[in-house]
């Protein structure tokens, strides 16, 4: 997967929502996240269980710059989107977002949902986001028996940070899984050509 995302780190979860759920262990209470018309999964997780621990978010329903600029805050460190969004499929400027949101403060980290456009026709990393992250169960395996996600990102500080937080927190999938996603990945190309 790493070299597929042109990142220097993958890190294979052990379901598409654990992916998310160990980049935002990243964060701290009192951390602000502006989410960009996320996915109904990852709007849940910060809905109701993220805020129990004092993350704050604010959710645009729109992808126009100057929703996202006005509001980042002080106190923001991530800035969350999709590639192409679930499920209405609109398309977001990533490359002017991760611009906009490191304009504004430099320790904001891009964090992007590729899980629709995958690496075959989109790699979010080479503009300008932090952490690209999947789920694996959708086109990525393609053959609908697997339950996975995957992580890539260029940063060596948060690749250590997220592997000691799926070390700890258990997050691992199993070997046969990642048999399967791998039969899978061999015929991405195949699948999102036709």
């Amino acid at each position: 997967m790493a070299s597929l995302e042109n990142a220097r780190f993958a890190i294979a979860t052990s379901s598409g929502v654990a992916a998310p759920t160990l980049i935002a262990q990243a964060l701290k209470s009192g951390d602000h996240i502006v989410c960009v018309d996320v996915y109904v999964g990852t709007l849940r997780y910060f809905k109701s269980i993220l805020c129990k621990f004092g993350i704050l978010a604010t959710f645009l329903d729109t992808i126009d710059l100057p929703s996202v600029e006005k509001a980042i805050q002080e106190n923001t460190k991530m800035v969350w989107m999709e590639a192409s969004t679930n499920p209405l499929l609109r398309m977001v400027d990533i490359g002017a977002v991760a611009k906009l949101a490191k304009g504004r403060k430099t320790d904001i980290k891009v964090v992007i949902d590729n899980s629709f456009m995958t690496p075959y026709f989109l790699r979010p990393l080479d503009h300008g986001v932090d952490v690209v992250y999947y789920s694996v169960t959708k086109y990525l395996n393609g053959h609908t028996d697997v339950t996975m996600g995957v992580l890539c990102t260029n940063n060596d500080d948060l690749a250590k940070k997220l592997r000691f937080q799926q070390y700890a927190g258990g997050a691992v999938p199993s070997p046969f899984d990642c048999y399967l996603a791998n039969r899978g990945l061999k015929t991405l190309h195949l699948r999102m050509r036709e």
